[in-house]
Formats: structure tokens, sequence, C-alpha cells
């Protein structure tokens, strides 16, 4: 069964050197088509000794799905792309693969993720509960568009955890540090079942989210002026 597994790679802060304490540690686990998973513990014994006591995130892939992802330009081909360090390979698949094809999907994913976000005021009416929620999830959705964005506004993709904050070419987000890294909270609240802010309420989330919308859409028009890709802005 070991045989199955080609090769082990960290991304994520860790692999960007900006770990921190809310960090985990992002494990990419590439496997034989066809085979499945091995044991996360055969993975996991190629942990460095120093980063073993971290929180442990494994993404599973096989061969062919991510050379179809390099293939495609998609943005997670290019966070493998851009960030990726070997602790064990059987293989070298991510140096095989060599570049990915342009993103060029900036345009659709962050409509997507602006979808979601345009839903969360009809929860918080339905479910007030929930405000801890709506608030993590308002952080995923911004984070994912602004990584989409950086693709094209700031000439490669900007995955660190405060990419909303170093756009270029926008006005600046309407969201303080404290407001975002309360949003941060509650998703890894949601991850880890550590305790959430104390001072979520519907009414500060609604609050967050009237200000981010309307500057979300500005950007999405942004993007969509540029022809919502890297392409011709950049070669990444």
């Amino acid at each position: 069964m070991m045989d199955n597994l080609l090769g082990v790679y960290i991304f994520g802060s860790v692999a960007r050197g900006e770990r921190d304490a809310l960090s985990d540690l992002d494990l990419l686990a590439i496997v034989a088509d066809g085979r499945g998973k091995v044991p996360e513990d055969v993975v996991l014994r190629y942990v460095p000794p120093q980063l073993r006591e971290m929180e442990a995130s494994i993404s599973w892939y096989g061969g062919n799905r991510l050379a179809e992802m390099f293939r495609n330009g998609e943005l997670f081909a290019w966070h493998l792309h851009q960030e990726t360090k070997p602790i064990f390979e059987r293989e070298q698949v991510i140096a095989a693969l060599g570049k990915p094809a342009p993103y060029s999907g900036a345009c659709e994913d962050v409509a997507s993720f602006e979808k979601i976000l345009r839903a969360i005021p009809h929860q918080l009416i339905t479910s007030p509960k929930n405000a801890v929620y709506e608030l993590g999830l308002v952080y995923v959705c911004l984070r994912n568009i602004c990584m989409a964005a950086s693709a094209v506004l700031c000439g490669r993709p900007d995955f660190s955890r405060y990419s909303p904050f170093a756009l270029g070419g926008m006005l600046p987000i309407p969201l303080s540090r404290n407001e975002y890294e309360t949003a941060m909270a509650c998703r890894m609240a949601g991850q880890r079942g550590i305790m959430p802010p104390l001072d979520v309420t519907p009414a500060k989330v609604t609050d967050i989210y009237d200000r981010l919308a309307p500057w979300i859409t500005a950007l999405r028009h942004r993007l969509e002026i540029k022809h919502g890709g890297i392409g011709e802005t950049n070669e990444v």
C-alpha cells in the first residue's frame, strides 16, 4: 500500500514562511491513480519533527486529476505551483507538471462566492443563533474572492491569509483588520471546536455584510473589465 503514495508536500502558510498560532499544517498527498488513499499515519510519518505538533490537514489527489487541474489553469494548481515544498517524493509529480495554464476563472470564482455571501442576510433572519457560523462564512468567501482577484489585480495570485488587504487597483476594503480577524476566529472555531468570539451578533454580521457587498460587486465589475483572468495582464 505504501507504494501507492507518490509524494507528500507542504503548502499553505507553513510553506510560505507565514506560520502563526492559527496555522494548520497543509499537506498534499499524491497517490497512484485508481488505487485510493493510504492510511493517514503513512503520510504523517514524513512530517518533519519540528512540525509534528501542528494539526495536519491532508488534501488527497491522484496524478491524473492534478494534471487536469494544471492543464485547466485552476487556481489551486497555481497554489501548488507557487508554494509546495516536498517532504517525500517517490516521483517528482509536481515538478513534472510544469507551469499551470493561465488562470482565467477569476470572474466566475468571485461570482460563485458572491452568491454564497448574498444568502447570509436571509440566513441571519431565519437562524439568528448561527451568527458565528455566518461570520465565519464571510471570512471564507472574502478570502477566496480576494485570492481569485489577486491573480488579475496583483500580478500573481496571493494565497496569504490577509490577501483582502493587499489588492491593487481597488479602494481599501471596508473592513478593519480586527473585524477580519474576528471573522477568521469564527471560522476557526467551527473547524477546530474552540471557543468562538463572544461579541458576535446578527446585527454585527449584517453591518459587516452591508459594507462588504458593494465593495465585492465593484471588485467583480473591475475583473469583468479585465476579462476575468490573468491572460494578457499576467503570465504568472
